[in-house]
C-alpha cells in the first residue's frame, strides 16, 4: 500500500508548471480547512479570556494547533499526522457538542448549555469536513496519486486556490455583524462601543436612553428615610451578609442552583433558576435571587461582591429602607435577534423578532453589596470603575 508520506512529486518536477497528481489539491484543501478554523478561533480568543481564563487558554492552544497542523502537513505529510488531525478535531467537536447540550463540567457555565452561534457552526463544519478528508486519505493514500488533467497556469492556480478561497470567504463572512452578531469581533466591538457610549451609571437617572426610553428606571419614594427604615435597611444588610457567607466560593453557588450566568463590566451575576422553588423571588435575605461576583481578577478566584433581589413579574419591590432601598429595572431591547439589556449589551436567553418586538423592562431589582462599594450598600452603579473599586476594597480592606 502506498503511504501518504511517500507520495511522489516527480510528476510536478517533470512539467515544472503543474503537478500531475491530486496530491497538492487534497493536501492544500485540508490545510485550508484547518487554517480557516484557526482564524475563527483566534478571533474569539480575547472574548473567551474575558469569560474565563481556562476558556481563553483552550482557544489559544486550539487556534495555534490548527495553524501549525497544516504547515506540517504540507511540509512532510504522513498517515500519523492525518490521524492526529482527525483525533484533535474530533475532540474539539465533542467538547462543542457537550457545551451546547449538557454544558461543560467546569468553568462559570457549569452544566449550563450555551447558545449555538454562526461562528461556532461554521468552525464545526470546517472541522468535520477536515476529519472526513483526513479519514479518506489515511484509509486510501492512493487517492493522492490519482492523475489529474494538466491545466494551464491560470487554471491550475484557480483550482489550487478554490478551497482556500472558499474557506477564507466563509470565515470572513461569518465574522461580520450581520452573520455572527455579538459573537464575532465586529459584534463584540460594536457592543463595547455601545456600552462605552452610555454614561457610567453612577445613579439610576444617569444611564441614558434607547429609542426614547430610559435604559434604567427607578421606583419608590425619594423622601428621607425614617429612623425605623434606617434600622430595617441595616437588618437587611446584616441578614444578606450572613447568608452570603456560604457562597464565598463560586462553586458553592453553582451547586446551590445559581446557574444562569450574566456578565457585564467585570461582574458576573449568577441567577437562581429552579421553577419549583419560588423562594428566591422577592426580598428574602435567606434566599437571594442572584449573587454577584467580580471575575477576571488577576491571580484570584471570583470575588463575591453582593446579592441582588428580583421581584416576580410587575410586582413593586418592598421599600423597607425607604429611599435607601429604591428598586430599579433595566430596559430590554431586541438586538441581533436576541433580547438584550440596553446600555450593557448583555444578552438574555431566547430569541426575538425585531419586526414584532416591543421594548420592555425587567422585573424590579435591588442590590445589596457586602463589600465597600461606590455609592453605598444599595448602589445601582454597575460600571467597570465601580467593580474595580469594589475589588480593590475587598482585597485591601480599604
Amino acid at each position: 500500500m502506498i503511504e501518504v508520506e511517500n507520495l511522489s512529486k516527480r510528476d510536478g518536477e517533470k512539467t515544472g508548471v503543474t503537478p500531475a497528481t491530486a496530491r497538492p489539491y487534497l493536501l492544500g484543501a485540508l490545510a485550508s480547512l484547518s487554517a480557516a478554523a484557526a482564524a475563527i478561533h483566534f478571533a474569539v480568543v480575547f472574548e473567551h479570556f474575558k469569560d474565563y481564563t481556562l476558556y481563553g487558554v483552550f482557544f489559544l492552544v486550539l487556534a495555534w494547533a490548527q495553524l501549525i497542523w497544516p504547515a506540517v502537513l504540507l511540509w512532510r505529510p504522513s498517515r500519523l499526522w492525518l490521524w492526529l488531525g482527525m483525533a484533535g478535531n474530533a475532540a474539539v467537536l465533542a467538547v462543542y457538542v457537550a457545551s451546547r447540550t449538557v454544558g461543560l463540567p467546569f468553568g462559570p457555565d457549569l452544566h449550563h448549555p450555551e447558545q449555538v452561534g454562526a461562528l461556532d457552526v461554521v468552525a464545526c463544519v470546517l472541522e468535520f469536513t477536515l476529519i472526513t478528508g483526513c479519514a479518506a486519505l489515511a484509509w486510501r493514500p492512493s487517492l493522492a496519486d490519482r492523475p489529474v488533467r494538466r491545466r494551464g497556469g491560470a487554471a491550475a492556480a484557480a483550482t489550487l486556490l478554490a478551497v482556500p478561497a472558499l474557506a477564507i470567504a466563509a470565515a470572513a463572512a461569518v465574522m461580520t455583524p450581520g452573520w455572527a452578531g455579538p459573537e464575532g469581533p465586529a459584534g463584540m466591538a460594536s457592543g463595547s462601543r455601545m456600552a462605552a457610549s452610555s454614561p457610567s451609571p453612577a445613579g439610576m437617572g444617569d444611564m441614558g436612553s434607547t429609542g426614547g426610553l430610559p435604559d434604567m428606571r427607578m421606583y419608590g419614594s425619594t423622601a428621607p428615610p425614617t429612623a425605623s427604615q434606617v434600622l430595617a435597611a441595616g437588618r437587611l444588610i446584616d441578614q444578606t451578609d450572613a447568608t452570603l457567607a456560604r457562597y464565598q466560593n463560586v462553586q458553592a453557588a453553582f451547586a446551590a442552583g445559581y446557574t444562569y450566568v450574566l456578565r457585564t463590566n467585570g461582574e458576573e451575576h449568577l441567577l437562581y433558576e429552579n421553577p419549583r422553588d419560588p423562594a428566591h423571588a422577592g426580598l428574602d435575605p435567606q434566599h437571594p435571587s442572584s449573587l454577584v461576583y467580580a471575575i477576571n481578577v488577576p491571580h484570584h478566584a471570583p470575588i463575591l461582591l453582593g446579592a441582588m433581589y428580583i421581584q416576580n413579574g410587575d410586582t413593586n419591590g418592598p421599600q423597607v429602607g425607604g429611599s435607601l432601598t429604591r428598586w430599579h429595572s433595566h430596559l430590554v431591547t431586541c438586538q441581533n435577534s436576541r433580547p438584550t439589556v440596553a446600555g450593557f449589551g448583555v444578552q438574555l436567553r431566547g430569541s426575538c423578532n425585531p419586526a414584532t418586538w416591543h421594548d420592555t423592562y425587567t422585573a424590579q431589582m435591588l442590590h445589596v453589596w457586602v463589600v465597600p462599594y461606590p455609592g453605598g450598600v444599595f448602589s445601582d452603579d454597575l460600571s467597570r470603575a465601580a467593580t474595580n473599586s469594589a475589588v480593590h476594597a475587598a482585597l485591601t480592606g480599604k
